[in-house]
């Protein structure tokens, strides 16, 4: 299966609040594991379920990662939930894709080109905003 980065949790992603982390880190699994189904003609009858799930589990998180922003009063909560807004059409097109063309090695290199590397950069930049506010906020 070459070509395929994927993710490791690292702990300089956590913003500091359990659930949240928690969640990211879920996210960077099934993400992982997507990758491999993608190419691994053993794994095609998970495909389906775990782009269900990724759909269903990105608006939970990001509903209670909104919740954190709302709850802390966060300055720059509507640009982050615009950015939120977005990654869900792109979501929603990866699935339209997938169900229009089936598994493919341009649907895993979708899913890691723009998933993957979205969702690290928006940990990395976007969430330690919120991470970086809550602690100036408590200290």
């Amino acid at each position: 299966m070459e070509n395929i980065k994927g993710m490791v949790w690292e702990e300089k992603w956590a913003i500091g609040d359990k659930l949240v982390d928690l969640q990211h880190q879920e996210l960077l699994k099934l993400l992982n594991e997507l990758l491999f189904a993608c190419t691994d003609e053993t794994m095609v009858d998970y495909i389906p379920n775990a782009l269900n799930f990724l759909v269903q589990y990105t608006v939970t998180h990001f509903d209670d990662e909104e919740a954190l922003q709302k709850e802390c009063g966060f300055p720059y909560y509507e640009e982050h939930k615009k950015m939120h807004e977005d990654l869900k059409v792109t979501v929603g097109k990866l699935v339209a894709k997938y169900k229009k063309s089936g598994s493919s090695l341009e649907l895993r290199d979708d899913l890691n080109n723009v998933l993957v590397t979205w969702l690290a950069n928006h940990i990395e930049v976007e969430d330690h905003k919120i991470r970086d506010y809550i602690k100036k906020s408590t200290d």
